[in-house]
């Protein structure tokens, strides 16, 4: 079969890489090249949990360590830590909970005043929250250039600078074509575009409204060496008032082996528009986020050891776009800010539906199907 796939970041590169591997021909095609800080998929490392307040995206959750672990086997290499993490927001608490109970998911419940116990130095703000052991961060750069490395070694054709402005559906298969004229035809198209989503959707017809946007993440590090945060859990703070009366958005956070304590504030930078291509980052997110590291988390100790630009997609009820169209094109899209944790597993996902595969039950959750007339954007999702 000749495959086509738009977008080589967390879901587009392994969904490649595993189409090629099962004796596919392979054109992986990307406006930016692999690991490009421009695209969703930069920096070294992102959150995996089960924590999520829905079973459907807890079952993938456990689906998606077993595929981590094959790509580990694989490849050769490790490509996740298990670290644990506290998941403390008042609002979805008991839904995380219930959906740990029934999927049969080890957990604790713990009081407001306990959360120190499982992050030294967290602060009590009243709140209760969930202990898990299974999370941590995943690795993400290593866990892409294994995917890139699978991908060459089952001889896939990369091609990048170029980029796909239409697909279309014919009788004789489906086609791409890019913004410099170049076109490419195959037996199936796989678009895991990220950002530009929504212009390539409305190339086969729909129309769905994708909320391209920015937002910023900081390493903090102890420059006299007496700290190190490698071995610290996962932290997912959800948004509250804080003591002044001002909301406090929520926060997420991650230890990022040899760099330092990695923290996100759940606060867009900007909307991502066509052609901005600057990911200065911005001192005032970056200065909330160093206080936050040091107020909330007891990380009295760091200093602003990098900071980093990344975009993520929000799609129109804050869940994955991921179907399979007539004419042999499937679509993966609205990655929300999450796509990460479930990269590996994605990549087979994709591959199964570009065979022609029926999704199971939890995929089919995330179809076109689930659309009506009216959708709404959603704000924010916890846990980038």
């Amino acid at each position: 079969m000749r495959c086509v796939v738009v977008g080589a970041g967390a879901w587009g590169l392994p969904a490649a890489a595993t189409l090629a591997g099962r004796g596919h021909a392979v054109v992986l095609i990307d406006r930016y090249g692999l690991a490009s800080p421009l695209s969703s998929s930069t920096g070294p490392t992102r959150i995996w949990r089960m924590s999520h307040p829905d079973r459907v995206r807890t079952r993938l959750a456990l689906r998606s360590v077993a595929a981590m672990d094959r790509l580990a086997r694989r490849a050769g290499t490790e490509t996740y830590l298990r670290r644990g993490l506290l998941w403390r927001d008042d609002v979805t608490l008991e839904a995380v909970a219930d959906a740990f109970r029934a999927e049969q998911i080890p957990h604790q419940v713990v009081d407001p005043e306990d959360v120190g116990r499982f992050f030294p130095g967290l602060r009590s703000d009243g709140r209760g929250a969930i202990w898990h052991d299974e999370a941590g961060p995943v690795l993400a750069e290593t866990s892409l250039r294994a995917q890139a490395a699978l991908l060459e070694d089952a001889g896939g054709e990369v091609v990048t600078g170029t980029e796909i402005r239409e697909v279309r559906t014919t009788a004789n298969g489906t086609r791409v074509e890019a913004a410099d004229g170049r076109i490419w035809s195959g037996d199936v198209v796989v678009l895991a575009p990220g950002p530009g989503a929504q212009p390539l959707l409305a190339s086969l017809g729909i129309d769905l409204p994708f909320g391209p946007r920015l937002q910023q993440v900081v390493h903090l590090a102890d420059p006299a060496g007496r700290h190190r945060y490698d071995d610290l859990p996962c932290v997912v703070d959800g948004p509250r008032t804080g003591e002044d009366g001002t909301q406090q958005p929520a926060l997420y956070s991650m230890p990022t082996p040899g760099v330092g304590f990695k923290i996100g504030i759940d606060e867009d930078l900007r909307p991502l528009r066509p052609g901005d291509t600057d990911r200065t980052p911005d001192e005032g997110i970056t200065a909330r986020a160093l206080e936050r590291g040091h107020r909330d988390l007891g990380l009295t100790e760091a200093r602003v050891a990098d900071a980093q630009v990344c975009s993520w997609t929000a799609s129109p009820d804050g869940r994955f776009v991921i179907d399979r169209l007539d004419g042999g094109v499937v679509i993966a899209c609205g990655d929300t800010g999450e796509g990460f944790k479930f990269s590996a597993l994605m990549g087979e996902i994709l591959a199964d539906l570009a065979e022609g595969a029926t999704p199971d039950e939890d995929v089919a959750t995330f179809t076109l199907d689930r659309f009506g007339d009216d959708v709404e954007l959603q704000d924010h999702v916890l846990g980038r």
